[in-house]
């Protein structure tokens, strides 16, 4: 991103907190993002959507009322557990917004006013895409900011796969295992078959690139 001629170097990047399990790979997302560029620091936000003014009581169970004081204060303690967790994994600048309202609106608005170059946003559970689609936080984030958007969710191929999408080949992952890498696909796959793949590696000095040619089934 582009920068003021003469303005200190940074590279602020936002990780929007929840209460969701996807909160933890926000952090990790955004920390490694923040930890691995130059001027790197990480701003972390949790937004309030539903706080009473300070003299209302939330209706609670048990006949027990929570105010908008004790709100923020548990609000607080939430972020600083995620902050500490943050720090383990970013040594750099962190800091901690909570906000009250829109969340979508109040995320957007910490990333104006700290000039954020990358927005960290989760999904919840495997209807991810389909609920960017119906008008999430996370597609309302990614839509209308004016920053590129990462939407983090945990890395997992076998609990999950697209029905439009044929899973991993069980051989193909053995030889990506044992090989560390260097080999992509199984000796079936490597072969001009249905699965055909054309890989292609040029010389170290140019890096490594592959193309693949996967033909598709009617």
């Amino acid at each position: 991103m582009s920068r003021a001629h003469g303005e200190m170097s940074r590279f602020v990047v936002l990780a929007a907190l929840d209460a969701s399990e996807a909160v933890h790979e926000v952090l990790r997302a955004g920390a490694n993002f923040a930890r691995h560029v130059r001027g790197g620091e990480l701003h972390v936000v949790h937004v309030l959507e539903d706080l009473p003014p300070p003299v209302v009581l939330v209706p609670p169970p048990a006949g027990l009322g929570l105010t908008s004081t004790e709100i923020l204060a548990a609000a607080r303690e939430y972020v600083e557990e995620l902050a500490a967790e943050a720090r383990a994994q970013f040594p750099g600048r962190l800091t901690t917004h909570i906000a009250a309202g829109s969340a979508w609106k109040q995320i957007l608005q910490v990333a104006i006013d700290v000039q954020a170059d990358l927005i960290v946003v989760g999904t919840h559970g495997r209807g991810g895409v389909k609920r960017l689609l119906l008008g999430s936080v996370a597609e309302n984030v990614a839509r209308k900011a004016s920053c590129p958007v990462l939407v983090a969710r945990e890395k997992d191929y076998h609990a999950f796969v697209p029905p439009e999408i044929e899973p991993a080949c069980p051989d193909c992952l053995a030889a990506q295992r044992q090989s560390g890498g260097a080999s992509l696909w199984c000796e079936r796959h490597a072969l001009n078959d249905a699965h055909a793949h054309l890989h292609c590696e040029v010389p170290a000095s140019f890096g490594h690139g592959s193309h693949l040619f996967r033909p598709s089934r009617v």
